[in-house]
Order: structure tokens, then C-alpha cells, then sequence
């Protein structure tokens, strides 16, 4: 049972409690009255005391007391945009620094590129460096990388490119160091991270809206097992139940992370789906899953005739879910496994490195020849950013399941104002009809979003292979 009292009077005593510790301005004494009931209630859950919440709080105001003027400023203009990370205009990208650019400094080089790709988030993987004992030191860089002071002037140079840093936390059993940590990381210029630890996602962000503003704490992504369980089975069924999941989600939606598929159910059928040499799918096993890139497990690498719609197919979701897209860099042009892997001594053991490659420079350089797959692929995935942004139906975070009576077919509304997008997707290898009957709740005329032509359901719909939709769609009154 929580020791904490009523948010009445533990607002009164921790204001009192900071007040006679630190200095408290206007601004920040209205930021603790607005943040303090989910603070409070997310307190409540652990059983935490009023001491806990007072201590939390003083050591946000301290960092916010700290902050220097253009991070105060900019902080600010962010937390007046409440749908920064939900926007149809927000796109993350991942990326390890030493693998995609060398190191930190190397990436302040590629920041042209990311903002042309649409980028508003930078999830660089794993900066810091570790302790003796072996755990994440959230307060220095990786040598191999570069200084703290060296992810500062990368997050300057995207913080002017209208692009935030993210760093990915681990999970930690001291809350009070894993938020003294990411204040830390905020004061330096950090506005996203990324949390494994979900418990702590509440307690993080609302301490950091009041010592941080206009930065943001995200659930990890939840991992991409559905999405290629159904493209290899064709049954859509485990991929519909994730994405209804999403329903009012702020976490991170991906395609792939940096870690291996680790599969729900029926491991070692679904991983021998893609490893064997007979199958669309190239990737390494690993204990209870799969490694490889976005196309090689896709069906890219083994020249599958369907590869690189499955990449399109897989990017359309993730584009057109709530919560923050995230592309991993290299899937943009169809980046493909790596077997050198296993001539490093350090790596050779796992196979997730199959799929942290470096930069796939010669893919990069075909990127506008679309007689090559890097190209053909590069065109679908950014045709649909550029489709994304101008769909408002796709701001916020609300989602409503479409059942669809065949079996290979996901559906979803994305509801606007006064306007719905129906994403229909097949995952199967081969065309799937809709009847008219599932689509009888709209007018027969919509309009196809991503080739911008009308659509005519009076019929139903046939999609193709490893093919989808993006529709606006009238409900009929």
C-alpha cells in the first residue's frame, strides 16, 4: 500500500520541501503543479513515501535551475508541441555510430542526409561507455565513440537541424540514479530516451517534464515478432493483435531493432522458416529467434521475387501505426546481412551482428537508380514518409481494429477529423480478395493514398502479393 498522502497535500509539502532547498521560479513551480498527479500516481504504484516524491522533485528543479539558456529555450518550444513524437511528421532512425559513421563525430557528417530522409529523432545505439563491473555508465562515452561532450555537440548539431538525439536506457533497480542520469543526459542535450524498463516510463517522464522540459520518455519498441511471424506463416492474425494493441500508443514502432526477432510461440518452426537455404528468408538463429536486416529476412538477399514488396509492406505498417516510427539505417536502400561478422573475435559468437553492418555505402550510392533494388526500395520507403506527412489522419494515437474475413489480412482505421484511413494489408504470397460485404461500411469510392487514384470498392478489393493499401474512406451515414 502506498505511504504516499492525497495530491493536495503532498503538492502543498513539496513545494514547501524544494522551496527551502533550491530556488523555484514561476515557470517551474507551474511545471510541478501540472506534472504532480501523474508523478504522484505513478509514485503511488511502487509504494513509494512523501520523501521519495519530494526528493524527486528537488533534484528535477535543481537540473531545470541549471539548464543553460538555448536548451531552456528550445525545451520550452518543444513542450508547447504536446504531439511532437506522435505527429504524422515524426520519423525516427537507428543506427550504431561506430558501424553507420565511425563515431560520434562522424555523424554530425551525415545530419544533411537524415534531415533530406524526413529524420526528426537519431537513435544512436548504445553510446556509453562501462563500469568495471560491467553495467552502462549513462555519464560517459564510449572510448571507441567519443566523450559525453562529443554526444553534446552531436545533439547541437541536430538539435539546429530541427532533429532530437535519442539514447537507449537499461533498466535499472535505482530509480533515483536512473533519473539523476537522464537529467543529466537532458542537460547535455538528449530530448528522447528510449526505456526498456516500462514501470519507470511514467516516474521518468514526469520528472523530466518538470526538470526537463520538452524532453521525452518512451517505452522501448515492444519487438517485431508479430510482423514476421505473419509473413512467414501468412496468417495475419498475430500482426492484427499487436497493432490493436496500439490503440493510444506512444512507444516506439519498428520493423526490426537492434537485437535478434525473439519469437512469442513456435520458435523453432518460425526461425527455420528463415534459415532454411529453400525459404524467402536469410537470417542466423539465435536462442529462441532469428538475426538478420529487414531485407535479407524479407526475402531481398536470396532474390525473391516478393522481397522487396515485403519491405515496402513491413514500412507501411510501422508508418501508419500510432507511436514513433522508427527506421533502422541501411533498410532505406535494403541493407543486407553481413557475414564478416564472423571474422571479428569480439563478434563471432552472435549473431546479431549479422545485422549491424556497416554502412552500406555501394547500396547508398544506387539510392536514386531504380533499375537496382537499393533504389526501387529507397523510392517505395520514402514515397510513403513523404505520403505520411501529408496525412493528418495519422497525428495521434488512435486506432481502431477492421475485422477482415480472410486470413492473410490486417485492418485498421486510423480515424481523423471528420475522415478515416483504412489500412488494409496482405501478408500472404499471394493476392487476397475483400468482398464488398466487409467494405459496405464506406461510400464504393475511395481514394488510394499512396498512388493518388480513386478506388473503387463497389466490388470489393484484390491486393496483391505481399501488397497493401492506404485509403480514405467515407463512412456511409
Amino acid at each position: 500500500m502506498s505511504t504516499i498522502g492525497t495530491v493536495e497535500d503532498e503538492l502543498a509539502a513539496t513545494l514547501s520541501a524544494v522551496a527551502e532547498r533550491t530556488r523555484v521560479d514561476d515557470a517551474v513551480a507551474g511545471r510541478i503543479r501540472r506534472h504532480f498527479p501523474a508523478l504522484h500516481a505513478a509514485l503511488a504504484t511502487r509504494g513509494a513515501s512523501s520523501a521519495d516524491l519530494a526528493e524527486l522533485v528537488t533534484t528535477a528543479v535543481v537540473a531545470a535551475n541549471g539548464l543553460s539558456l538555448d536548451l531552456k529555450v528550445h525545451g520550452e518550444q518543444r513542450a508547447a508541441n504536446t504531439t511532437r513524437t506522435a505527429s504524422r511528421f515524426a520519423l525516427g532512425a537507428a543506427c550504431y555510430a561506430d558501424r553507420y559513421a565511425g563515431n560520434l563525430a562522424g555523424l554530425r557528417d551525415e545530419v544533411p542526409a537524415l534531415r533530406d530522409l524526413g529524420v526528426s529523432v537519431l537513435h544512436v545505439q548504445s553510446p556509453f561507455g562501462r563500469r568495471e563491473d560491467g553495467t552502462v555508465d549513462l555519464r560517459r562515452g564510449d572510448p571507441g565513440l567519443g566523450s559525453i561532450d562529443r554526444l553534446s555537440d552531436l545533439a547541437g548539431d541536430l538539435r539546429l537541424s530541427g532533429i532530437s538525439l535519442a539514447v537507449d536506457v537499461p533498466t535499472s533497480d535505482d530509480l533515483s540514479m536512473l533519473i539523476d542520469d537522464l537529467l543529466f543526459l537532458a542537460g547535455r542535450g538528449v530530448e528522447v530516451f528510449l526505456l526498456s524498463d516500462r514501470a519507470a516510463v511514467d516516474i521518468a517522464a514526469a520528472v523530466l517534464a518538470i526538470g526537463a522540459p520538452g524532453v521525452d520518455v518512451l517505452p522501448a519498441s515492444p519487438g517485431s515478432a508479430p510482423l514476421w511471424q505473419a509473413l512467414a506463416t501468412g496468417d495475419a492474425a498475430p500482426v492484427q493483435r499487436a497493432i490493436e494493441r496500439r490503440d493510444s500508443s506512444t512507444d516506439v514502432a519498428a520493423v526490426r531493432d537492434a537485437d535478434a526477432v525473439i519469437w512469442e510461440t513456435d520458435a523453432a518452426a518460425l526461425t527455420a522458416r528463415y534459415t532454411d537455404e529453400s525459404s524467402f528468408g536469410r537470417g542466423l538463429a539465435t536462442d529462441g529467434g532469428v538475426a538478420g536486416t529487414t531485407a535479407s529476412l524479407a526475402g531481398v538477399e536470396a532474390g525473391d521475387p516478393l522481397g522487396e514488396a515485403r519491405v515496402a509492406l513491413a514500412h507501411a505498417l510501422v508508418l501508419s501505426v500510432p507511436g514513433l516510427p522508427m527506421l533502422w539505417l541501411g533498410d532505406e536502400v535494403g541493407q543486407l546481412n553481413d557475414p564478416t561478422f564472423r571474422d571479428d573475435p569480439e563478434r563471432r559468437d552472435d549473431a546479431r551482428w549479422t545485422h549491424r553492418g556497416q554502412k552500406p555505402r555501394d547500396r547508398y550510392a544506387q539510392k536514386t537508380d531504380a533499375a537496382t533494388s537499393a533504389g526501387r526500395i529507397h523510392r517505395d520507403l520514402t514515397k510513403l514518409i513523404a505520403v505520411r506527412h501529408t496525412t493528418p489522419e495519422f497525428d495521434g494515437a488512435d486506432l481502431i481494429g477492421f475485422g477482415v474475413p480472410v486470413p492473410s489480412v490486417v485492418g485498421y482505421q486510423r480515424p481523423g477529423d471528420g475522415s478515416v484511413v483504412l489500412v488494409l494489408a496482405n501478408v500472404a504470397d499471394e493476392p487476397a480478395h475483400i468482398p464488398a460485404v466487409t467494405l459496405s461500411g464506406f461510400d464504393s469510392t475511395a481514394l488510394d493514398l499512396v498512388e493518388s487514384v480513386e478506388a473503387d470498392m463497389s466490388e470489393g478489393l484484390t491486393l496483391p502479393a505481399c501488397g497493401f493499401r492506404w485509403l480514405r474512406v467515407s463512412p456511409v451515414a
